[in-house]
């Protein structure tokens, strides 16, 4: 499928799902990845946006366990990151999303939690056509990317290009999916 299908399908099953049930998948998807992955160190988050998996109880959780969580903060064409202080720490930056107020230094960061419109069942993400998290998982400073999506925006197949960077693991309320198993 090609990617501004998959885009715009998937927008809009996204905007189909009912407030409860996007509110319970994104507490299943939070207890997944949070089981599958708090042993990390460092962490690479996103607030959410448009209807996208909610990450808050991540941002939370591992936050409260004194676990390196970084957010995004966008600027010009790229992605700095900033450390998560706590809610006080934000700013409304770039589209109105929630980011920090100060930029942070970093080496490697264990993992990241990777928004995404659509997926497909090779990894291959689509997002919001501005190619901001494939640079980003392209410069080498990301060990493992993962995606977070609801289970309706999945695709058997969508065209991906070479620039664009699939994700390790895709975590949904329903399962696990992994790239090379």
């Amino acid at each position: 499928m090609e990617k501004a299908k998959a885009r715009s399908e998937a927008i809009f099953r996204r905007q189909q799902l009912d407030p409860e049930y996007a509110e319970a998948a994104s507490l299943k998807i939070a207890e997944r990845f949070l089981a599958e992955f708090s042993e990390f160190e460092s962490f690479l988050l996103y607030a959410d946006f448009k209807n996208e998996v909610g990450t808050a109880k991540i941002i939370n959780a591992l936050n409260g366990m004194n676990k390196a969580v970084y957010l995004p903060r966008i600027r010009g064409g790229g992605i700095e990151l900033g450390l998560y202080k706590g809610e006080n720490s934000l700013i409304c930056g770039a589209y109105g999303i929630s980011e920090p107020a100060e930029c942070a230094d970093y080496d490697l960061i264990d993992v990241a939690a990777v928004p995404g419109v659509a997926f497909d069942r090779r990894l291959n993400r689509v997002g919001w056509g501005k190619g901001y998290y494939d640079r980003l998982l392209g410069a080498g400073t990301i060990r493992l990317a993962v995606g977070l999506a609801f289970e309706c925006q999945i695709f058997d197949a969508i065209d991906a290009e070479p620039h664009d960077i699939p994700c390790d693991v895709l975590v949904t309320e329903k399962n696990i999916y992994r790239r090379n198993s």
